[in-house]
């Protein structure tokens, strides 16, 4: 058995020193760059997307790819921070409806449900909506085509506030002047669908709609966008659908995590990241084992 020699592709939610409310989890910057340091004495190069899937062949296990998911305004100082200092140039996956902090994703709206509405009330609401559904239940009880509309039901229900009006004074999503700005400082936007769905969930014109709208979104703000896509949550669509997806688009590459077989290696369409903004131990882990198993799954196919 020959272990994976692709590049890692690494991704991120929030380097921070203070989490948003939209999404608490994260690494902190010290960590952040605490993990850059190490990576850097151990030899790994960092590398940009663009320049890893233009020839692949030419990289191996030692190159790394730092990827951000959402477009939380959180991450703007660090990422120009590494464009600046480090030469290092991540690739953003931008959620379509966020851009600008025009909307939220239904599952930032549920995080601040659980954060400012009691329990009791949010559960008789979507025990109201879908009789015996909890909340951690409910959202796999319902089409993925009416998350938007049964989202937006429960915040008018139980928030205090209106999602215009958080969105105005937390400005929780990248602005399209910082995007801007990050463009300029080498950093390189893909995109993470319009809405956040599970994508395994969906039927072809469902997703066929959540990277069209992405795309026409970012041509119309004269943005620079690579015909990158990562899945929401890293469950992929179908494989059919899949297909579809990439020769309708004409993608570079989709990213997941699930390590299929094939996953990482020719033709390099399918990728799959780590995830590297949880606890520390469980970043070693994934970062030290997943391309183990990954060669585990693929040496009985002969794929590396």
């Amino acid at each position: 058995m020959k272990i994976a020699t692709t590049p890692r592709v690494l991704y991120y939610h929030i380097v921070a020193d203070k989490f948003p409310e939209i999404y608490p989890n994260g690494i902190s910057v010290s960590n952040f760059f605490r993990q850059l340091g190490q990576l850097k004495r151990r030899g790994y190069k960092f590398r940009s997307l663009s320049e890893v899937l233009a020839n692949p062949k030419k990289f191996n296990a030692k190159d790394i790819v730092l990827t951000f998911d959402d477009g939380f305004s959180a991450n703007y100082p660090v990422l120009m921070y590494l464009g600046k200092e480090y030469n290092i140039k991540p690739t953003v996956f931008l959620i379509g409806k966020c851009i600008d902090n025009k909307e939220m994703a239904w599952n930032h709206k549920l995080l601040l449900m659980k954060r400012y509405c009691s329990p009791v009330k949010l559960s008789a609401q979507i025990d109201n909506y879908v009789p015996g559904a909890t909340i951690s239940s409910f959202f796999s009880r319902i089409e993925m085509s009416e998350k938007d509309t049964v989202t937006d039901f429960l915040w008018k229900e139980v928030m205090p506030f209106s999602e215009s009006d958080y969105l105005q004074k937390h400005k929780p999503f990248l602005s399209l002047t910082q995007m801007k700005s990050l463009q300029k400082a080498g950093v390189e936007f893909g995109i993470h669908s319009w809405s956040h769905p599970d994508f395994s969930r969906l039927i072809y014109p469902e997703a066929y709609t959540e990277l069209d709208l992405c795309f026409k979104q970012m041509e119309e703000l004269s943005v620079p966008c690579k015909r990158y896509f990562a899945y929401p949550y890293g469950r992929p669509a179908q494989n059919e659908i899949e297909t579809r997806l990439i020769k309708n688009f004409q993608l570079s590459a989709t990213f997941g995590i699930s390590y299929g077989l094939g996953d990482n290696s020719l033709p390099y369409t399918r990728w799959q990241r780590i995830k590297m903004d949880g606890r520390k131990l469980t970043n070693q882990q994934q970062f030290l084992l997943m391309p183990w198993l990954r060669s585990i799954k693929a040496s009985r196919f002969n794929f590396f």
